[in-house]
């Protein structure tokens, strides 16, 4: 009856091993679920980060284009107002200098002689 006795004994502890074993394992299985609710989430968020960051760079280089147009603009308009003034200073003409005597010279009418010796 002693090893009857023992071999249950032994049969209690290897049946309270794998109990304690299958507890184990459903704790990891919980465990596991848990890291692979995170992982979904991560990989949720990451798939926001990236849509708003491209939605970022597309607005700023919307704003730098538009900057862009607006000093080629400017650019643009200053070089037609130099070619304007450029055109008037070339083609209007000049007084003479304050300093420079103009002399002008008239004509005199022809004298005809009269009847008179």
């Amino acid at each position: 009856m002693a090893g009857l006795a023992q071999c249950q004994r032994e049969a209690e502890e290897v049946t309270e091993l794998m109990k304690q074993n299958f507890a184990r394992a459903l704790e990891r299985d919980g465990r596991l679920q848990d890291l692979d609710n995170r992982a979904q989430e991560l990989r949720t968020m990451g798939e926001v980060f990236t849509r708003s960051t491209r939605a970022v760079a597309r607005q700023e280089r919307r704003g730098h284009r538009r900057w862009r147009l607006v000093l080629v603009a400017i650019g643009l308009a200053a070089v037609l107002l130099l070619l304007l003034a450029l055109g008037l200073a070339l083609g209007l003409p000049r007084p003479p200098p304050a300093n420079v005597v103009v002399i002008v010279t008239v004509p005199a009418p022809p004298i005809t002689p009269t009847g008179r010796d």
